[in-house]
């Protein structure tokens, strides 16, 4: 009993760590008004030309923010780690490189300024193959399924 005890105890004490460890890492949560809470991917769409990120990381560290060939370095806050970068100006509607980092730990990215909507095909998986494909395809699975019916069925008399 005291041994269950115990492991339960050390998997509680190193969930409960772990949380802290991640508290600590970069983030990004707001590209502008656009709520991001963290997810990573390698291209962001944003309308407006003011750019606003914002974001956590460790406490007091240097943010240091690159957008295209500018940097710009920042502070996190003291108190919770959080950090907040407003662009001087406008940025032109185009796709900038855009990378926040602090210490070993990057997050980069292209951002497209300016682009109501995310042109076709990107961004998403293949799905189902073309209307050619299918046919033949559905003519393999019911031979084959045909085959292994009538091996069974040999077997079985």
């Amino acid at each position: 009993m005291m041994k269950t005890a115990s492991f339960f105890f050390l998997i509680f004490v190193f969930l409960f760590a772990e949380g802290f460890a991640y508290a600590e890492g970069l983030t990004l949560t707001k590209i502008g008004a656009l709520d991001v809470n963290g997810k990573y991917f390698t291209h962001w769409w944003y309308e407006p030309t003011n750019l606003t990120l914002e974001g956590t990381g460790s406490r007091g560290a240097n943010i240091d923010i690159y957008i295209d060939n500018g940097v710009k370095t920042i502070k996190t806050s003291v108190e919770n780690g959080k950090w907040k970068y407003t662009h001087e100006g406008q940025l032109e509607k185009k796709d900038h490189s855009v990378k926040v980092s602090s210490g070993e730990q990057s997050i980069s990215f292209i951002l497209t300024i300016g682009a109501g909507n995310v042109p076709e095909g990107v961004g998403t998986k293949e799905g189902l193959p073309d209307a050619g494909v299918f046919p033949p395809l559905l003519g393999i699975i019911g031979l084959a399924s045909f085959l292994i019916y009538i091996g069974f069925r040999e077997k079985m008399i």
